[in-house]
């Protein structure tokens, strides 16, 4: 006796993600800029720290001075805002910190060696810290300050959201880092020793360079870290009449170095991901059959 079965086919369902990124070509990509929750008062803040920066160092007035290296009046303002926006969102927390640890490991032990050569070379243990601070209060100043500053000013011209870094797409961020550089480069130390095109983009490439990884990763000490190695060997070279090629490739060195170092960070931290080119939603809730 011949009984009919019924076939029922077996239909597997793909997710919609699935579908929609089937055939897609995959790039990796950065989330946005910083998380910083901005406010009138700190934008107005972080516009009298730079402010100040830039008189004072015209005018050559300091706070104090470390050997022959001043000390910024900002400095103190730039330390106060960083505590606002949050030590942990400027990179102190313990996650970011792990997350950069190759490189605040091995570029801590070679600025610490420079500093301590320095020091012993030159026989000027405080203008050796004094550089090591110098950096500290212009990432504050021209990688922080500026960058919140020029950047929320061209979101809120732009009609974009202002009050995070995080929601203020490209444009800003490009135009606050572009701005910020700008003004670094025009710093009378940094004037005197432009003699072509050439050494007045050095400091403006620095000074994206500096800009683009504190804003990507919301990270500052990585970058100061690499402005102080750089203080260090620039001015040791200088001094020594050092050929001029050394200093290019130290610089070219470090800087590298902390670009690829935020990429891992950046990846660690979630912050830089995986992303389909192509997406095609016409291929969501898509049955497949098997």
């Amino acid at each position: 006796m011949q009984t009919d079965r019924l076939v029922v086919p077996v239909v597997a369902h793909r997710s919609d993600a699935e579908a929609a990124t089937d055939g897609a070509r995959w790039v990796t990509r950065w989330r946005g800029w910083a998380d910083w929750p901005l406010s009138l008062p700190l934008l107005a803040l972080a516009a009298f720290a730079v402010a100040l920066d830039v008189t004072t160092a015209w005018t050559g007035t300091a706070l104090g001075s470390l050997g022959r290296i001043a000390t910024s009046p900002a400095l103190p303002l730039a330390l106060l805002l960083a505590a606002w926006v949050g030590a942990g969102r400027v990179g102190l927390s313990r996650e970011r910190v792990r997350a950069w640890r190759e490189y605040a490991l091995a570029v801590g032990v070679v600025l610490a060696l420079a500093t301590v050569g320095y020091a012993v070379a030159f026989a000027r243990p405080a203008e050796a810290i004094g550089l090591v601070v110098a950096a500290l209060g212009e990432e504050l100043v021209y990688r922080f300050a500026a960058v919140i500053v020029f950047g929320a000013l061209a979101a809120r011209l732009l009609g974009r959201p202002w009050r995070n870094p995080r929601d203020w797409g490209t444009a800003p961020g490009l135009l606050g880092l572009a701005a910020a550089a700008v003004l670094f480069s025009a710093l009378p130390g940094h004037v005197v020793q432009v003699t072509g095109p050439s050494t007045s983009v050095a400091f403006a490439s620095l000074a994206l360079v500096l800009g683009y990884t504190v804003l990507r990763t919301g990270t500052v000490w990585p970058a100061v870290m690499a402005h102080a190695l750089l203080n260090l060997t620039a001015i040791a070279t200088w001094q020594t009449a050092g050929p001029q090629g050394l200093r290019v490739a130290l610089a070219a060195t470090v800087l590298v170095s902390l670009v690829a170092a935020a990429d891992v960070a950046g990846r660690r931290l979630g912050l830089r991901r995986r992303v389909p080119t192509v997406i095609d939603l016409s291929r969501t809730s898509a049955p497949v059959a098997s």
